[in-house]
């Protein structure tokens, strides 16, 4: 039956002369349903010899996933075979048959409000009509075949003060056990804080798994926290990836004078990515972790540093960190890799390395040079921006950067003029193997005086 679907889709993507990138194509919400449903997909949690297993149908099932925004139903292509969504939006259906058409199981995101939102949870109003709305989304969309599991709220608990949040996550998860026997329920969490693990074992038993968003230097701790807490059920590590933005204070040089920060070039974010999962993720499956969700599967729509977790851009190239994925998943690296640029040394405006709190005056004259290779010798062209720091496009993603200021931007060396405004910029190279849709990054952060 998948097979069936999977054709439809294809025939759909034709027809809307967009064959060579069908998964891409922007389905308008309900205009391609699934026709004919396969039953939904049955899906358990046994702990055998000690070992917390997921079986879908009966056959055992690691979580390969993607926590995504865009390109959900790609993963496929590089081993995944799950995408985790967020909430409910006119979207949901179409991003539900296109996983499924992909071959791809869903973690099916239910928003659920925060206190930061400014919801309380004082309010039984409140409270009972956002348990309403869940139950709607449950009835909805728990017969789709690429249901998965149903997470509810996305670190729901930062910054909460008010424990009634876990009576109202397992009243949830009550009512999906009731509406919906064949999916199992998770909450996701910001971090493996002990006594928010505890309140969940105490206040919220009906939740099935635990699921963790933890990133580069936090996600070692996260097995012994568990354990602390007394977790004694699967869990799943739901977003992951380079250290965050926000966890910046034990690296100094890193941090700039005027507060931008230094990022990774591709080349060194990919390494992180693999020891990640390699390390700290599938190398924990006896002890209770049953799969996660790389971060960020698309292009990033919002943050302090739009270009730090993102795996695609905007256009579809893959970085690096989708190559290390697929060898993760499935052992082997695919046949073109991404271009490198090995590290932060290789990227340099007027001689000077990103850490060195580099500043200009308006409208200097500037150079700056990048050293990319491709392992494949494949050709590759440049792609220069300057953007102004935490600066975004309508659509909140990368913009196209000031324009004027560059003589070339296709070059690996360029001369460029400073802004004529104070401020903190970033200077961003792509590098492009246009034959396969593939990128290197790296970015120069710098102030006009």
């Amino acid at each position: 039956m998948k097979i069936y679907h999977a054709i439809v889709y294809l025939l759909f993507a034709i027809l809307a002369n967009s064959c060579e990138n069908a998964f891409d194509y922007p389905i308008p919400p309900n205009s391609f349903e699934v026709v004919e449903t396969d039953p939904p997909a049955v899906v358990t949690l046994e702990q055998q010899d000690g070992v917390w297993k997921m079986f879908v149908d009966g056959e055992e099932f690691y979580v390969k996933g993607v926590a995504a925004n865009n390109f959900h139903d790609k993963g496929i292509q590089y081993g995944a075979n799950t995408v985790r969504t967020y909430g409910v939006n006119d979207s949901t259906r179409a991003t539900l048959d296109k996983a499924y058409a992909a071959g791809m199981y869903v973690n099916f995101g239910l928003y659920i409000r925060r206190e930061t939102d400014g919801f309380d949870y004082n309010n039984q109003t409140a409270v009972d009509q956002q348990f309403q709305a869940m139950r709607e989304a449950v009835l909805q969309f728990k017969d789709h075949p690429a249901i998965l599991c149903w997470s509810i709220g996305n670190e729901a608990e930062a910054s909460y003060t008010n424990t009634k949040l876990w009576t109202a996550i397992n009243d949830i998860a009550t009512m999906i056990h009731e509406e919906d026997p064949n999916h199992p329920t998770t909450t996701t969490l910001a971090s493996s804080n002990v006594s928010h693990i505890q309140h969940i074992i105490q206040m919220a038993p009906e939740i099935d798994i635990l699921s963790v968003n933890t990133y580069a230097p936090n996600l070692p701790g996260v097995l012994n926290n568990l354990a602390t807490a007394g977790w004694q059920k699967p869990y799943m590590i739901t977003e992951y990836g380079p250290r965050g933005t926000w966890q910046m204070n034990p690296e100094p040089d890193r941090i700039l004078n005027w507060g931008a920060l230094v990022e990774q070039t591709s080349t060194e974010k990919a390494q992180i990515y693999l020891d990640a999962y390699q390390n700290h993720i599938v190398a924990n499956r006896q002890q209770g972790c049953i799969g996660s969700f790389v971060f960020l599967w698309g292009y990033q729509l919002h943050g302090e540093v739009l270009t730090w977790y993102g795996m695609f851009d905007k256009q579809g190239n893959t970085f690096a960190a989708v190559d290390a994925m697929q060898y993760a998943w499935t052992g082997s690296y695919p046949t073109n890799r991404a271009p490198v640029i090995q590290d932060r040394s290789k990227i340099l405006m007027n001689g000077k390395r990103a850490e060195e709190n580099i500043t200009v005056s308006k409208n200097s004259t500037n150079i700056a040079t990048v050293e990319a290779s491709d392992p494949d010798n494949d050709p590759l062209t440049y792609a220069w921006r300057i953007i102004k720091e935490k600066s975004a496009a309508a659509d909140g993603s990368l913009p196209n950067g000031i324009a004027g200021l560059i003589t070339d931007a296709t070059l690996p060396s360029i001369s460029f003029n400073a802004p004529n405004e104070t401020g903190g910029y970033r200077l961003i190279i792509f590098v492009i193997d246009q034959n396969n849709k593939k990128a290197a990054s790296a970015v120069i952060p710098f102030y006009v005086e």
